[in-house]
């Protein structure tokens, strides 16, 4: 699996943060509530968790961003079900404040960039602009990938 590839090329202690939304959990733009009956993506979840059994120096994360409060419960209770191996500690949703005029790219950048770390940070992401932002600002040398790199 070319994810597996990879991240064996990485030495070190490993952060991997992953978002949700497109991810690892279908995102259906005319209903982005109701976490209880949002469809896993079974392959890329299964990619995972084989991950966090076989590598011991790579830490999974979430990076996830809900635009209400009530999401953070859904998103929660979405991940016991579907990827409990990431514990509560390791989930990052944050709320994006109605009328701020942050993007979730701004967000997500200045969260990864704003992380005080000697470990490798990856971030895995569907949007191209939170890809995009990181790549011409990344202070923290994160190793960027498209969310296919986990369809393989």
């Amino acid at each position: 699996m070319f994810i597996e590839n990879e991240l064996k090329r990485l030495t070190g202690n490993v952060r991997v943060y992953l978002d949700m939304d497109g991810t690892i959990v279908h995102y259906d733009v005319n209903n982005p509530d109701n976490y209880d009956i949002k469809r896993p993506l079974i392959d890329r979840i299964n990619k995972i968790k084989y991950l966090i059994k076989t590598y011991d120096n790579i830490t999974f994360y979430i990076l996830s961003i809900g635009n209400k409060d009530v999401h953070i419960d859904q998103k929660n209770k979405w991940l016991d079900m579907y990827l409990p191996l990431i514990p509560k500690e390791n989930r990052v949703i944050l709320i994006r404040n109605i009328g701020s005029q942050l993007s979730s790219a701004t967000i997500k950048k200045n969260y990864i960039n704003n992380l005080n770390t000697d470990d490798t940070i990856v971030l895995i992401d569907d949007d191209p602009r939170v890809l995009g932002a990181l790549a011409k600002d990344n202070s923290n040398n994160a190793i960027l990938y498209k969310d296919s790199i986990l369809s393989d």
